[in-house]
């Protein structure tokens, strides 16, 4: 009979614990398949931004026009100059006759003007192109305003000011409507929990695997004569967390840099650098939570075709924080249902970067989640930890959950 182990001291313990994480991390992230993959994933995410910002600025270079003139509309023109800089174009206008105008229409020349000022010719090759046809209108009834002013005494330069600056100013009574829901801050949210489930899901299963592995191959026999299993548990947990964290940061990077870089979110009151702490610390805190469970629950099974059935209701337990993000919370942030769920430990880790990217969370809400999932984090270590003890050296058919915590 086998003597049972002394207890190890804190510095032994603690020295154990960092020789298995470091073997995880190795073996988990400094593969070959991982790096490329994470490689891939840093590229499309890169690209995506850029191809995203280029869509979203490609209407918002000024567009430079030259348009001819007949002399007697060459006050238009200077309409038209005035209208072409309000809307952040450059309209190059030349005084010429029709006969001049018909032969550069095919070369640079866009658009000539002849006629009646209020009612003009415009001469095109083609099509009129929309934009210098809108600014065209505008330019003659403006021109026609101004004359009606001038006839009737008044100042045009005075009335077109007041004109300009005549506007209704909007006020919204409520932001929690579908018309802002779908904006920048909503893509910023999406992203944001899709990279937290991808990176919990994707550790979760390492860790079960894991566990599976070594049980499948009887390794964890031969660790176990040496190694606590309460300390193989948490080396394992520990060293796949960071290879998990550490893709976090890097997607998140890849995804958080560019779009600074490139201004993609100019002139909208998100704060990238707020949103990525965030979603590293809900990251470490909802990791803790769920993958103390994966490796705990994953020593019910000896067989690699057997994971699915403790994995699959721990994943469905992601998968309904996740879309309750999606819909609740994107949809009213600060209802009284988003706010008393995101305390929840296991919704909170979805919730609350959520809620950080609408500006809903108060400083002593976001406190008190974190403390709650602080509280809960010695709960879960001490279920894992007696579920794996009592199932690791078990084979054959699956435990049951009961028969591990009655053990």
């Amino acid at each position: 009979m086998s003597r049972p182990q002394e207890p190890a001291p804190a510095t032994g313990a603690l020295t154990t614990i960092a020789l298995v994480a470091r073997r995880e991390f190795r073996a988990r992230f400094l593969t070959k398949s991982n790096l490329i993959s994470l490689a891939v994933m840093v590229v499309v995410i890169v690209a995506g931004v850029l191809v995203a910002n280029y869509f979203v600025n490609q209407d918002d270079g000024s567009a430079d026009y030259t348009v001819g003139v007949a002399a007697e509309v060459e006050d238009l023109g200077t309409q038209l100059e005035a209208e072409g800089a309000a809307a952040g174009s450059t309209i190059d206008v030349q005084v010429m006759t029709r006969d001049q105008a018909e032969p550069a229409l095919a070369e640079d020349l866009d658009a000539f003007l002849a006629g009646d000022p209020a009612r003009p010719e415009m001469l095109v090759e083609e099509t009129a192109d929309g934009q210098l046809l809108s600014l065209v209108s505008s330019a003659v009834r403006a021109h026609v305003l101004a004359s009606a002013v001038a006839e009737l005494g008044g100042d045009p330069d005075e009335v077109s000011q007041a004109v300009n600056s005549a506007a209704p100013q909007v006020e919204a009574i409520s932001t929690d409507g579908p018309s802002g829901q779908f904006g920048p801050a909503y893509l910023i949210a999406m992203v944001t929990i899709a990279l937290m489930l991808f990176a919990l899901i994707s550790t979760g299963s390492l860790i079960a695997m894991g566990v599976v592995e070594e049980k499948t191959s009887r390794v964890v026999e031969i660790l176990l004569a040496t190694i606590r299993p309460s300390h193989l548990l948490a080396g394992k947990i520990l060293g796949i967390g960071l290879v998990g964290l550490t893709q976090v940061v890097l997607l998140g990077a890849a995804a958080a840099v560019p779009t600074a870089l490139t201004g993609l979110l100019s002139g909208f009151e998100i704060n990238l650098g707020v949103t990525m702490l965030l979603l590293v610390v809900w990251f470490l805190l909802g990791f803790a939570v769920y993958a103390l469970l994966f490796g705990g629950f994953a020593a019910l099974v000896s067989r690699q075709e057997e994971i699915g059935a403790v994995t699959t209701p721990l994943m469905l337990l992601m998968f309904v924080p996740f879309y309750v993000s999606m819909f609740l919370v994107t949809n009213n942030p600060d209802g009284i249902a988003v706010r008393v769920m995101s305390q929840i430990p296991f919704f909170s880790p979805f919730m609350m970067p959520v809620r950080g990217v609408f500006d809903a969370v108060a400083v002593w809400e976001l406190l008190l989640a974190i403390v709650i999932a602080l509280a809960t984090i010695p709960v879960l270590v001490w279920l894992a930890a007696r579920v794996y003890h009592r199932g690791v050296l078990h084979t054959g058919a699956r435990m049951k959950l009961r028969e591990a915590l009655r053990s």
